[in-house]
């Protein structure tokens, strides 16, 4: 049976909505979700290929496919079966290795062609009929995300067995090895090191002055916000007297009255303003770096003159986050379990560090 190889998509309707907003000037927007930005990375660190087939011949086309630095990209073409002949001859990939990801009436003859056919929750009726996948998001709102989850989950499904039982001996030796190579990067430059410098010194001066840390993140990342506070609240390797660290995720009458009565982005950012005074220092824990809640607690923050320390993964110098960010711990990787790995790492050696610091004083 054939693998995918290569992952192709049509931009306008999959990428954007499929809208045009055009300003006074006759100026053309169009917005793209930066969680599929991110995808793209993670789908080529897992060995795929990724391209673009767009019938659309635009400023906003041309500028996302220099952009995004995808392996194949064809613009301005309706026929878009040419595009797969090219990509077999220059590539040695066929259809049944490729998965395509379209919406309208000019991607159904490819859709018919490729091993997996997908489209987005608002394609035509006649796309969804023809596609082997009708994704949960419409276009615009993370296409290309869900698509790379899709593969992580057909990754692990060849990695079972005929007896249905894990291959154990790869998994672990291939995870072990994407730590070790995260790790060695991390070992060879020296910026990571000079931030996590930076982190130490900013949460001890706020603690000489009698201030308090405060930690915010989602999912995984909310479970480290509160292992590392536990760690600085308790003790790391010191008996020495408790230091003020609390996770804004452990109230669930907080948390969720917050995200009934207002909007779930607002969780930290409410709670920060009731407990949070200058001086104090906010840590915001988001792999991505694109978490909208802890964007919004880093901008109350800087409202508040609270100093703000990211820890997320390799993030572009345009994600909005960062201009509300004082000290960034960025680990360079796009492969979330391997961030969310060295994000413990780092959290307990800053926690070693203070402890140090401070024991005696």
């Amino acid at each position: 049976m054939n693998t995918i190889k290569m992952i192709l998509f049509d931009i306008d309707g999959v990428i954007t909505d499929g809208r045009k907003y055009v300003d006074g000037d006759s100026v053309e927007l169009k917005t793209i979700a930066l969680k599929d930005m991110d995808a793209f990375q993670l789908i080529r660190d897992a060995g795929y290929r990724i391209g673009c087939v767009t019938g659309e011949d635009t400023t906003f086309s041309r500028q996302f496919t220099n952009l995004c630095m995808l392996d194949y990209v064809r613009i301005g073409c309706k026929q878009k079966e040419e595009a797969l002949k090219e990509i077999e001859e220059r590539y040695h990939i066929t259809s049944s290795e490729i998965c395509y990801v379209g919406d309208g009436k000019y991607d159904i003859p490819v859709l018919k062609k490729v091993k997996l056919a997908v489209c987005p929750n608002d394609a035509i009726e006649e796309v969804k009929q023809v596609s082997d996948v009708v994704l949960k998001r419409k276009g615009g709102e993370g296409c290309i995300a869900e698509i790379y989850s899709l593969l992580v989950i057909m990754d692990v499904q060849k990695a079972v067995s005929v007896t249905n039982q894990y291959n154990v001996q790869s998994v672990f030796e291939k995870r072990l090895a994407e730590h070790q190579d995260v790790i060695k990067e991390l070992l060879a430059e020296t910026a990571y090191r000079s931030c996590v410098e930076e982190a130490v010194k900013i949460i001890i001066e706020s603690y000489e002055k009698k201030g308090k840390l405060l930690l915010c993140g989602n999912g995984g990342s909310a479970a480290d916000a509160q292992h590392l506070a536990a760690e600085l609240v308790g003790r790391f390797y010191l008996e020495r007297k408790a230091l003020s660290a609390e996770a804004l995720t452990v109230n669930t009458s907080i948390l969720t009255s917050l995200a009934n009565d207002y909007d779930y982005n607002m969780i930290f950012a409410r709670q920060l303003e009731a407990k949070a005074v200058a001086g104090d220092v906010l840590i915001g824990i988001t792999t991505s770096g694109t978490s909208e809640n802890v964007m919004q607690a880093f901008q109350k923050a800087k409202e508040m003159g609270v100093k703000t320390i990211l820890m997320t993964g390799n993030v572009s110098d345009f994600t909005p986050v960062l201009k509300y960010t004082d000290c960034v711990l960025a680990v360079p990787s796009h492969n979330t379990p391997r961030i969310q790995e060295v994000h413990i790492l780092t959290g307990h050696i800053i926690c070693e560090i203070i402890e140090q610091e401070l024991a005696n004083k």
